[in-house]
């Protein structure tokens, strides 16, 4: 079985479905249906099971995906491996990012990797940090834009900077009446426990942002914080706190991507408030990085040191 055939596989396997796999893979359902068939009969085992959610891999069924995704990940392997020493080689590169570290670091670092690499097609996968873990796992990347800890995936990565966190609220807020200054530094500070009992508006849980915001909350001794609005969007959350709805946390970079109309009070932290985070490049644990990928992780790392 190859590339194709394994594709093929590991589509029904994300898809959950044959019919809507076929129509990812623009085939006729039939046809991928036999297929299927057909593989079983090779392996001796049946792969996968039908349940109310749709199909679901069986024992033998994990095993072969576990395999396929190996043999996918060694085959991009041997792609990039021939492009480090032949650079009209035509290979991928698989990158995987949130939307929000995407805008703010791919721009910089890709045009400069095309010119090393012109006939590398970078394919890029956006999810959140949970997601691009879990393609991590089964090696269905080569590398992921994320922030630390990583949390459902022991992997490798190369630290590319620490980032403050800065806390946004209104100007004309009651806050503004704790903050201070310290010398050479450009924005004031604030500590937390002031904003105990104010509205906050904050990410979802499952989000690296909100996790970082949740820690400095507790950091502060502020367990049970007042969360008027919860919201995926950390532009969203600036919005409402410029607005004057409340309170929230993001990382400092991100003022660059979203400008606002009326600036809100932008106020650093302490460090004992573990108001940062670390951005990293992970990849699967034990990869054998070929240079293109190393040649992407240098560039990350020298655009934003």
């Amino acid at each position: 079985m190859f590339g194709r055939e394994l594709g093929y596989f590991l589509t029904i396997v994300e898809e959950q479905s044959v019919s809507k796999a076929a129509e990812r893979l623009f085939m006729s359902q039939p046809a991928l249906s036999l297929f299927l068939g057909r593989l079983e009969r090779q392996v001796g085992r049946k792969l996968f099971y039908r349940s109310g959610s749709g199909l679901i891999l069986t024992h033998a069924g994990k095993c072969f995906a576990a395999m396929a995704r190996k043999m996918e990940k060694a085959s991009r392997d041997f792609e990039m491996q021939m492009s480090s020493a032949d650079e009209s080689f035509i290979g991928h590169l698989q990158i995987g990012t949130s939307p929000h570290i995407g805008s703010y670091v791919l721009p910089s670092v890709l045009p400069l990797f095309k010119k090393r690499y012109p006939n590398i097609e970078v394919l890029l996968t956006e999810g959140n940090s949970k997601v691009l873990e879990s393609l991590i796992a089964g090696n269905q990347l080569d590398a992921a834009l994320l922030h630390l800890p990583l949390k459902d995936v022991d992997a490798d990565y190369t630290l590319i900077k620490q980032e403050r966190y800065v806390a946004a609220f209104a100007k004309g807020h009651r806050a503004e009446a704790f903050m201070y200054r310290k010398e050479s530094e450009s924005r004031p500070f604030i500590k937390p426990e002031v904003l105990a009992g104010e509205d906050f508006v904050l990410s979802f849980p499952f989000q690296r942002v909100r996790q970082i915001g949740d820690r400095i909350l507790r950091k502060a001794g502020i367990f049970e914080p007042r969360i008027v609005l919860t919201t995926s969007s950390v532009q969203t959350a600036l919005r409402f706190a410029e607005a004057g709805m409340g309170v929230t946390f993001l990382p400092e970079s991100y003022l660059k991507l979203f400008p606002c109309t009326h600036e809100p009070n932008l106020c650093y932290m302490e460090d004992r408030y573990g108001a940062s985070w670390s951005f990293v490049v992970a990849y699967p644990r034990g990869a054998e990085l070929s240079a293109p990928v190393r040649y992407f992780i240098q560039l990350a790392k020298e655009t934003f040191m």
